[in-house]
């Protein structure tokens, strides 16, 4: 409802226009929409290994918060968290995500700062209660940008430990990528068998594998051709003309005239 000491209108309608005279910052107006705005939302995340959440939602209520999200994941393995995305499915600007410990977010150091960034840049706070931490405090900025700082630096990370591992594999003969379903003396086999007339499905049947994979190695192998053939023509020695010499080279033999 929206009142003052003249008239009441539901929210859900347009809203009155003011009676004259009384359009003037005196006017006191109470808005209910159904709902508040920079809400503090709770979230309690129960790990296997711990017993209940009561000790979660008694520090968040004492906390004054009321609305609470709760995931209690039974596996170590790959903790779900269903109830995380719909807190965060509803939650705004200006409203704050409350939680007990930071580790409540995610299993990883990188999810949990990569979470704070994305919330921050959504407009959304975070505080901890456990490490007194509050992204939408006064000092939420500097605090964000410090966040950022070390996503960024283990992103880097990330990258060069990837690149590293890709490099050490090259050195060792290891290519990265999606390893071959058949080896090279079997994809030897195929072609084998293809020049002998066999059809492809004969083929996937002697080899005990699919047809896929066979016209996969049939593709690589013609790929694998062709790119030799190019080597070669670009190898080639060339005439006076740019296409390819057929015939002896000059000075490779002796000429008409020193016969």
């Amino acid at each position: 409802m929206i009142r003052n000491a003249g008239f009441a209108h539901d929210a859900g309608g347009t809203l009155p226009s003011f009676a004259p005279g009384r359009n003037h910052p005196e006017f006191l107006i109470e808005v209910d929409w159904g709902w508040t705005s920079m809400a503090d939302v709770g979230y309690v995340w129960v790990g296997p290994l711990e017993h209940s959440s009561e000790y979660q939602r008694d520090l968040l209520k004492q906390s004054g918060v009321t609305r609470i999200y709760e995931d209690i994941s039974p596996n170590t393995v790959t903790p779900t968290r269903p109830q995380l995305t719909e807190a965060l499915e509803g939650i705004g600007p200006d409203d704050t995500l409350v939680i007990w410990r930071l580790d409540r977010l995610a299993n990883t150091l990188p999810h949990v700062l990569s979470l704070l960034e994305l919330l921050g840049s959504r407009g959304v706070g975070v505080r901890s209660l456990t490490e007194q931490l509050d992204t939408s405090g006064p000092d939420g900025a500097a605090l964000l940008k410090v966040v950022h700082a070390f996503t960024e630096l283990e992103r880097t990370l990330t990258r060069e430990r990837t690149m590293v591992g890709v490099y050490a594999a090259r050195a060792r003969g290891r290519v990265g990528g999606r390893p071959r379903a058949l080896s090279a003396t079997n994809v030897e086999r195929v072609v084998m068998l293809r020049d002998q007339g066999a059809s492809v499905r004969e083929i996937a049947q002697q080899l005990g594998t699919s047809r896929a994979t066979v016209y996969r190695a049939l593709e690589q192998q013609n790929e694998d051709e062709a790119a030799s053939a190019e080597s070669t023509r670009a190898e080639a020695p060339r005439g006076a003309d740019g296409k390819p010499a057929t015939g002896p080279i000059r000075g490779d033999s002796p000429s008409t005239s020193e016969a």
